[in-house]
């Protein structure tokens, strides 16, 4: 189990640069090894204090696949005679099965910083790259919400682009592509926060091609989330669009794809910790939108709730088949809920059953 600690402090020097933690699924609460992923301090190049790497980590999922770990705060230095400029423009690093250091993968060896640190926050100079960030077969993605002002790229392009900022790239040699979305005025776009959180797979919107799933937790003040498709002029089309409920939610700030029923097409798991009601001692929900071969209805077929002022939804992932019985099992994270629990949902030929079956 990698468990990302972003507000973990470096034992040698007392950093605190976040860190990322192997932990083997045995009984024991002290077997966990920190990744020893190499930060150089040279603090008039970079500042990696407080630099939150493990705010997004993820597996390839595959024989010999590879991980990722995120530090969205990643701060480039530039300079202008005396005076210093400061870039948070977000940095990644990737490494193999064994989770050490291969020179000879270029996957691993590649800088991976997508972002221009010579540009201002118009551009992506604070775009915060690797606030989400995952593996599909042969692509890695990232989400940069801070790019253009909150935008993404794009953002600030002419012809109305609304900017989700995914690199995808890496396929068999490394490179990326920075995408836009089609949109309305970018204008109106400005702090939805489009690329917060992310998942890409195929199966959602057609079977053999790839969809990009973004979560924009600003959007007119109740968030939403977009279905994208890659064009063959390389940029994202938006498809869909499924609005928030209710304002202040943060709904679409955790987004995760699994097929839950088991029908070949994968179902979408949308957050919004922020959500509550008062009356009934609810805090923070989780969305299910099952997949009708292709097609998503606008309301959900479930939705989740957690206790009052837990951020039930904070994170959500696709767990896998935990209890062996054919059908993708769903975590949702609750941070604040006494010192954080996980809740663990079992699935079937229905979909998500609306009841935990462990809580952690």
């Amino acid at each position: 189990l990698l468990v990302g600690a972003p507000r973990d402090v470096e034992p040698a020097n007392g950093t605190r640069t976040g860190s990322v933690y192997a932990c083997p699924l045995s009984p024991s609460p002290r077997d966990c090894q920190r990744l020893d992923i190499e930060l150089r301090r040279e603090p008039d190049k970079a500042i990696i204090d407080d630099m939150w790497l493990g705010v997004t980590v993820a597996s390839q999922r595959q024989p010999a696949g590879r991980v990722l770990a995120c530090a969205h705060r990643y701060t480039k230095v530039l300079w202008s005679g005396s005076e210093d400029q400061r870039r948070m423009v977000g940095r990644c690093y990737v490494r193999g099965n064994d989770l050490r250091l291969d020179l000879a993968d270029e996957w691993q060896t590649y800088h991976n910083e997508m972002c221009n640190a010579n540009t201002d926050s118009d551009e992506s100079g604070m775009c915060q790259m690797g606030a989400s960030a995952g593996f599909a077969a042969n692509t890695v993605y990232f989400g940069a919400p801070g790019a253009y002002n909150w935008q993404g790229p794009g953002g600030c392009k002419a012809g109305g682009w609304l900017g989700l900022a995914v690199g995808l790239g890496w396929g068999q040699a490394p490179g990326d592509l920075m995408l836009g979305v089609p949109g309305t005025n970018p204008a109106h776009g400005r702090r939805w926060a489009p690329g917060y959180s992310a998942a890409v797979g195929s199966g959602v919107l057609q079977q053999d091609a790839v969809t990009v799933v973004a979560g924009a937790p600003r959007y007119q003040h109740r968030g939403a989330v977009y279905l994208l498709s890659r064009s063959p002029q390389q940029s994202l089309r938006r498809s869909r669009l499924l609005p928030g409920p209710q304002v202040g939610s943060y709904f679409g700030s955790a987004v995760a794809l699994a097929d839950l029923n088991n029908d070949g097409w994968q179902d979408l798991v949308v957050g919004a910790p922020y959500y509550f009601q008062r009356k009934q001692e609810v805090g923070g929900a989780v969305y299910i939108y099952m997949n009708e071969a292709g097609v998503f209805q606008p309301e959900p077929s479930l939705v989740l709730t957690g206790p009052s002022s837990s951020a039930f939804g904070f994170a959500v992932a696709s767990a896998g088949d935990l209890n062996q019985d054919g059908f993708q099992d769903v975590a949702v994270g609750a941070p604040f809920e006494g010192p954080g629990k996980v809740y663990i949902y079992h699935s079937s030929a229905q979909g998500l059953l609306p009841r935990p079956r462990q809580v952690l």
